[in-house]
């Protein structure tokens, strides 16, 4: 019986899955649907192009199933009809025997009376031993909360995705649950499921200045609950779409433009104010090695010459966080470039696809961009927001609600001012509204760094947004009312990271790596077993350019799955780094 490791690809983002080979699909399409919190039944599985879920027996165990290997990537869509058809139903247990104080069987009138308080108070259901009224506890009734509470604890641990021993987003919280356990009455609290009092509030969770974009769309439907039916939509439980900041030019209630006009057509006016919410709660850093190196590498040039890369990881639930999300780093790509005191141009890089696919059979994507920075004067400068700004809409996806968001952040390393030798990073996002404003075009370049400056109008048929601010109309203002800060930190603990290498010589930098490198690269790491071996993105960017892409990528996928690499690999990889 072994444990079987698979990728699934979704709108949502990558994830690993482990299951044993002698359990039946079913379980797994069951799993896959605990990952993505969706319903079984609205979930497509394909596997190299073969639609599984209408192929495969939900029986059959998986080791029979052709092609589900090791390391196999199977793609997962959502049918979101299914999603929102009707509600889940949930099947309610027999309604167990009450007794009152007094020890005699509670009649009709006394059972509804115990069964208000059952539901006032979820976690405290009297047992059928009880022998006192519902404000009182014994034995019986706190055993049945605790068994409660482990079965749901036992559900979320599900989701892991390694094997025992390790450790996950998933499963850390309850270790640390089980570190600081504090009793909870929440039999005292007097208000409804969603409040909070002293009596039940989780003190894990972090008070941060933005909310979580889920928690903010789940407060919004909070708003209008009791308005309508579950399944219907107000402007609460509408998700933010992104506004067009651009004239309308196909409105119907007139002739087109520009032979009429009305104030629907108008671009809407802009009040400057911060953005509530962030796509990305924290960001946790597992390369810590590889920063240090690049921060190395920057301060070798005096840093008059400045540095930036691509960031390769994936995203996570965060767990200190209301619905968070937590982005974990894990590599960095630096593609050709040129650098000056304070700006990089890029060049052109014929690499960046074998990076982008690497890091896909790693089970990464891209995630950000980092640069280095001296300039004290701004967070980002307007250059800079607006760059990150195109990166972002570049790399925006379809969020669960239907409406287009971006996770993509901007991390900046930047010496401290009262100690230059100190470099820290700093990670922020532009907001929505920033983002959307670049992409049609509001934006010009003002040519100081602390000042973002709206475009002038070509003609009088090109109409551009007002800005307000502090009641008046302006036409510039400080890059800062569109950044979004992110909270992050570093972990040096890799139980859960997948690349676990950091020190073959990085790619695009003055010095270049050779075959010397490799030979002794692969000898000082020798007696690793070839998939940590080998888990050392440089390392794998350098031998796809000796070796056919398609090998890397099997290489990649090895790692991402901890299986041994074939030998057939290994042999191609030692006669490149041999000669022979």
């Amino acid at each position: 019986m072994s444990e079987i490791i698979v990728m699934i690809r979704s709108e949502v983002g990558m994830n690993r899955v482990s299951i044993l080979s002698n359990q039946a699909f079913q379980e797994f399409v069951n799993k896959v649907s605990q990952i993505l919190n969706k319903p079984p039944e609205s979930l497509t599985l394909t596997l190299e192009g073969v639609v599984i879920t209408q192929k495969i027996s939900p029986t059959l165990p998986i080791k029979n199933i052709p092609k589900f290997d090791n390391g196999a990537f199977i793609n997962v869509s959502i049918d979101q009809r299914k999603v929102q058809q009707k509600p889940q139903q949930i099947q309610t247990p027999e309604q167990p025997k009450v007794y009152m104080a007094s020890g005699k069987l509670a009649n009709a009138q006394q059972i509804q009376q115990v069964d208000h308080k059952i539901h006032e108070n979820k976690d405290h259901a009297l047992s059928q031993f009880c022998q006192h009224g519902p404000q009182a506890k014994c034995i019986n009734c706190l055993s049945s909360t605790s068994t409660k509470v482990e079965q749901q604890e036992k559900t979320e641990i599900n989701k892991c995705k390694h094997g025992e021993g390790g450790r996950c987003l998933n499963c850390a919280p309850y270790e640390q649950e089980k570190k600081n356990t504090k009793t909870v009455n929440k039999i005292l609290c007097q208000h409804g499921p969603n409040g909070k009092c002293p009596h039940c509030i989780d003190e894990g969770q972090i008070e941060a200045k933005h909310l979580s974009f889920d928690q903010y769309l789940h407060d919004m439907k909070f708003k209008c609950r009791g308005q309508h039916p579950d399944n219907g939509r107000c402007n609460n439980c509408l998700p933010p779409t992104m506004i067009s900041y651009k004239l309308k030019k196909d409105c119907k209630n007139h002739a087109p433009y520009p032979k009429a006009m009305c104030n629907n057509c108008l671009p809407p006016s802009i009040l400057l104010k911060r953005q509530i919410y962030r796509h990305v709660d924290y960001v946790e850093f597992l390369n810590i090695p590889e920063m240090s190196n690049l921060v190395q590498y920057w301060t070798s040039k005096g840093k008059t010459e400045q540095r930036m890369g691509f960031l390769y990881g994936y995203y996570a639930a965060d767990p200190n966080y209301q619905n968070g999300v937590r982005a974990i780093v894990e590599a960095i790509y630096e593609p050709p470039q040129k650098g000056t005191f304070g700006h990089v141009d890029l060049l052109q890089d014929p690499a960046q696809s074998h990076a982008d696919e690497i890091a896909s059979n790693l089970g990464m994507e891209k995630i950000g961009w980092i640069f280095t920075n001296v300039n004290h004067d701004c967070f980002l400068s307007s250059e800079e927001l607006r760059q990150a700004a195109q990166y972002q809409q570049m790399h925006s996806i379809k969020h669960p609600e239907g409406c287009l968001v971006s996770k993509f952040l901007t991390v900046v390393l930047r010496t401290k001012k009262d100690n230059p030798d100190e470099v820290v990073p700093e990670v922020y996002m532009v907001s929505d509204q920033g983002q959307q404003l670049e992409y049609d075009g509001i934006f010009q370049n003002s040519g100081r760094r602390k000042v973002l400056q709206v475009r002038e109008a070509k003609n009088e048929l090109d109409v551009l947004p007002s800005f307000v601010y502090n009641g008046k109309s302006v036409k510039e203002f400080e890059p800062d009312f569109f950044i979004v800060n992110v909270a992050h930190g570093y972990n040096p603990n890799s139980n859960y990271s997948i690349l676990k290498l950091y020190d073959f010589p990085v790619e695009n930098r003055s010095v270049v790596a050779k075959q010397q490198d490799l030979k002794t690269f692969l000898h000082k790491h020798q007696k690793k077993p070839s998939h940590h071996r080998f888990a050392d993105f440089h390392l794998l960017l350098y031998l796809s350019k000796l070796i056919d892409i398609h090998s890397i990528a099997n290489i990649a996928q090895f790692i991402a799955s901890e299986c041994e690499v074939t030998n057939d690999l290994l042999d191609i990889v030692k006669m490149y780094a041999t000669g022979a």
